[in-house]
């Protein structure tokens, strides 16, 4: 029997619009406006007549959105791929020259925006449509409100590129990162058997929506299955926790970031806290803390970590279930994912050996926007993906995160991974945050430097610090240099910026700076 070798994408929108329209959809928290399918898909269809008729959008078309998080993100990426157009998220955080280099790579046809980043787009040759949220005379919703719902999904097969996500630049340029449907697809399929996503699900979503943890770790998959996402602008400590703490508002799942989480256990009203609702707690970008770990299972609530990165979003998670057995790993590898554990050749390492995480499936990306280059370099010459990342491995399979292999540094000749000492850093109770980088070294060529965040009220001495290090690390891996700072620069995913705290070791002159963010 012949295949059909293009299967069509269908349009989740418009399939629970038209059996259960009643059902909640999205929520945006700042402007409180709740949307049933019914509504989010004529809005989005409405939107796609818009783009069609006024700016020409077309198959194959990108369209880049300019703005802060709101349930507007996904009803213009769902607009986009009713056109079988490809949606742009864009870092809000950059500046103008940054800003127009990528709109000159991905040429979009329309860029839809914020009206307060104007400023952003004054190098930009594309047409641009302003929105101010939550204001019905905006051009956006006026836009909207002309336009009749007249359009039906496009054809679109499940290689057809719906995103392109712009990398945070943390190692490099930004580069183009192409999705695609089938990469989708694995992602929702995967969330839904994991993660135990269902039409009853609501998921709150805080992260960046330009990144692919806002928009692919449960979002897109509530959306799929019919459950609800609830959007929150920025991410607010003390609102996070009331609303996950809510009952009125049922909030089953959510995701984060170690940073996240450590700033929510440290509001006051933690200490009283109860999850009622909450069913799923995720956690990734970064290693976990054990003692991070430990203070929200105190509360009943184990993190379940996961793996992935934004070329492959989906690569390991934690069950519910295993988060207490299998806790400070990142699971095991997902069904229709491959991992191993590999050298720089894409050879496999033996069970319980540090190496690169390295992976193959349906769920990778095919590579960089026109970057030929950039896109041969991400794979070995045997097809694994390249992500980055050191780890190891156990003989069960569960994957245990060490650290980014660009973080490692050297030290008389040993590798020295800065997850490892931050862990036992992050272990006293006085911190709240760390970094440890390599910096030069007459005597070991690398050596240690840790800047320490101390909690409010706190005081504790960097000799105390090294002490601490000296008792549970090998002397090699004790930081040469503490320096307590009052912050540390964060991505807007809650990443330490190690690149930043390097490009300031270096203008100092050498010297640890006592200023980082």
């Amino acid at each position: 029997m012949r295949r059909n070798q293009t299967d069509p994408v269908f349009d989740w929108l418009a399939y629970h619009a038209e059996f259960d329209p009643g059902r909640l959809a999205a929520v945006d928290l700042a402007t409180q406006r709740w949307l049933t399918y019914g509504e989010f898909n004529d809005r989005a269809t409405r939107l796609a007549t818009a783009l069609r008729e006024r700016f020409g959008v077309e198959h194959g078309d990108r369209v880049a959105f300019l703005a802060r998080n709101g349930t507007d993100h996904f009803e213009a990426m769902f607009a986009c791929w009713k056109l079988g157009a490809i949606f742009v998220p864009m870092n809000w955080r950059l500046s103008p020259h940054e800003t127009a280099a990528i709109l000159e790579h991905c040429e979009p046809r329309v860029v839809l925006h914020d009206a307060d980043f104007a400023p952003l787009l004054a190098g930009a040759h594309a047409p641009t449509l302003e929105r101010v949220p939550g204001h019905a005379a905006c051009r956006y919703e006026q836009l909207i409100a002309a336009h009749e719902p007249r359009v039906a999904m496009e054809h679109a097969d499940f290689d057809t590129i719906n995103l392109l996500l712009y990398t945070s630049g943390t190692t490099g340029r930004p580069k183009g990162v192409v999705y695609t449907h089938r990469m989708t697809h694995n992602i929702v399929v995967h969330a839904a058997l994991h993660a135990r996503i269902r039409a009853g699900t609501r998921t709150l979503t805080y992260s960046p929506l330009f990144h692919a943890a806002g928009l692919n770790a449960l979002a897109m998959p509530s959306f799929h299955y019919g459950g609800a996402v609830l959007v929150m602008r920025t991410f607010d400590a003390g609102a996070c926790l009331a609303m996950l703490t809510d009952p009125g508002l049922q909030v089953t799942h959510t995701v984060g970031v170690p940073a996240t989480y450590q700033l929510m256990s440290q509001r006051p009203e933690f200490a009283t806290a109860s999850f009622p609702t909450l069913e799923v707690a995720g956690v990734g970008a970064a290693p976990v803390p054990l003692h991070l770990l430990e203070t929200w299972a105190a509360k009943g609530l184990v993190l379940s970590q996961s793996f992935g990165l934004t070329e492959a979003f989906s690569v390991s998670f934690t069950p519910p279930e295993k988060a207490r057995e299998q806790i400070g790993s990142a699971g095991h590898p997902l069904m229709h994912v491959k991992v191993q554990i590999g050298d720089e050749h894409g050879l496999e390492l033996p069970r319980n050996r540090v190496g690169e995480i390295q992976v193959r499936g349906p769920g990778v990306t095919p590579g960089y926007w026109h970057d030929p280059e950039a896109t041969a370099a991400a794979f070995t010459a045997n097809g694994w993906f390249r992500t980055g990342d050191a780890g190891r491995m156990t003989e069960q399979g569960i994957i245990f995160v060490v650290d980014r292999i660009k973080d490692m540094y050297i030290s008389g000749g040993e590798n020295v991974y800065p997850a490892e000492v931050e862990d036992v850093i992050d272990d006293l109770d006085a911190v709240s945050q760390c970094a440890v980088i390599g910096v030069p070294d007459r005597k070991w060529g690398e050596a240690g430097l840790a800047l320490v965040v101390l909690q409010p009220g706190q005081h504790l001495e960097p000799e105390r610090i090294r002490e601490h290090c000296r008792a549970r690390l090998a002397r090699y891996k004790v930081p040469r240099d503490v320096r307590i700072v009052p912050a540390l620069p964060l991505s807007p995913q809650g990443k330490i910026l190690k690149r930043e705290l390097q490009r300031l070791y270096v203008e100092s002159g050498g010297q640890p700076p006592s200023k980082v963010a």
